[in-house]
């Protein structure tokens, strides 16, 4: 299925004591271009996650960002220091025994020594916490999926519109250009009438003027090529899969053919076809650079 570079996906998950969520913003870009905002405690997992949303998503540049809340999402820990703590108690019994002193050696006043409850710095998350970042980020990675697509299918179905729209201006085209050539041939044969002055014409020569005229204006080529891509242009979107930059070259080139046509006709009401054609095509290639 045709993906839209345009999207949006959320997830969250929980586990003990912490809340996490991962939203991504994807808008066109030529490449896939993954720009990551990550909580310090994941930073060592920055690769890895581009890696992983990269893996998925071929185009698009796409923003993600990971949100870490509650108790659990501390980047710091307190650790005990349980012999420090055993050596001041001693030390403070020992000092209140030998100077008769008062007063209970209690909590509050161990928990006063710097070095008994240390604070330490937490450099990667736990197991735990990156398998929640893991199977969040894939449900988000699916809800953006579903969206690009639902938005793919929209793009796919205006494409469809304008390519029958082309289709029937060319048919048009196709009868018209078949007048032409007699509208040629009769406006050569009054204007070497007029110019000839009475003077009777060899049928022969006027005959291959008209040839030659036909083979300059003849456009049936480029309007067989037009209706070659057209068939071609949807036999790709019906088959599906990564085609932005197919579909951009295809449009270039049904461009190409049109403009051909154009400036090998004449004819005023194929000019005007043209130039409809054009105004198809170029809202076709606009539409073109949000497919992935």
């Amino acid at each position: 299925m045709i993906q839209s570079m345009t999207g949006y996906g959320r997830a969250e998950g929980q586990a003990k004591n912490v809340t996490l969520s991962v939203e991504m913003r994807s808008v066109n870009h030529r490449h896939a271009s993954v720009a990551v905002r990550l909580p310090r405690l994941f930073a060592g997992l920055e690769e890895a996650v581009k890696k992983k949303v990269q893996s998925r998503f071929e185009r698009g540049r796409i923003d993600l960002s990971v949100n870490l809340n509650g108790a659990g999402a501390s980047e710091k820990q307190f650790v005990l220091n349980l012999e420090e703590a055993s050596s001041y108690h001693a030390i403070l019994k020992t000092l209140k025994k030998s100077l008769g002193l008062s007063g209970e050696i209690d909590i509050a006043l161990m928990s006063q020594f710097r070095d008994v409850i240390a604070v330490k710095e937490v450099n990667a998350p736990s197991p735990a916490l990156e398998t929640l970042l893991n199977q969040t980020l894939s449900r988000a990675m699916v809800a953006l999926e579903k969206m690009r697509k639902h938005e793919g299918k929209a793009l796919v179905s205006d494409l469809k519109k304008r390519l029958r729209h082309i289709s029937k201006i060319l048919t048009a085209v196709k009868k018209q250009e078949q007048g032409i050539m007699r509208s040629h041939q009769q406006r050569l044969q009054s204007r070497i009438a007029e110019l000839a002055g009475g003077i009777e014409v060899d049928p022969i020569r006027l005959a291959q003027e008209v040839a030659i005229i036909a083979e300059r204006s003849d456009i049936s080529e480029e309007r067989i090529r037009l209706a070659a891509h057209i068939d071609q242009f949807k036999s790709l979107l019906k088959t599906g899969g990564v085609l932005g930059r197919t579909l951009d070259f295809l449009i270039q080139e049904m461009f190409r053919e049109v403009n051909t046509l154009g400036s090998k006709s004449a004819d005023q009401a194929i000019s005007m076809s043209v130039l409809a054609m054009k105004g198809e095509l170029e809202k076709m290639r606009e539409q073109v650079q949000n497919i992935a």
